[in-house]
C-alpha cells in the first residue's frame, strides 16, 4: 500500500523547519527564495497556502527538489 501523500504546505513547513536545524533562518531562506519573509512566517502559521511558484521557489532555496505528480485515483 502506498502512502498518502502530504499536502504542499505541511511538506513546505517540514523543509523550513529543517532548513532551520541546519542554520538557515527564515529571514535567511525568504531573502534565497526571493520572496518576503512574511510569507514564510505566514505558511508556518499556517495561514497562507503559497502559489506554486513560490512553493517552489521556498523549497529550492531551502535545498529541495519541487515535485508535481500526478496521483492516481
Amino acid at each position: 500500500m502506498s502512502k498518502r501523500p502530504r499536502p504542499i504546505v505541511e511538506q513546505l513547513k517540514t523543509t523550513v523547519r529543517r532548513a532551520e536545524k541546519r542554520g538557515i533562518s527564515q529571514y535567511r531562506l525568504a531573502e534565497i527564495a526571493g520572496v518576503h519573509r512574511g510569507q514564510i512566517t505566514r505558511l508556518m502559521h499556517g495561514t497562507v497556502s503559497p502559489r506554486l511558484d513560490t512553493a517552489e521557489k521556498i523549497a529550492r532555496a531551502a535545498g529541495c527538489e519541487f515535485v508535481v505528480r500526478q496521483i492516481g485515483r
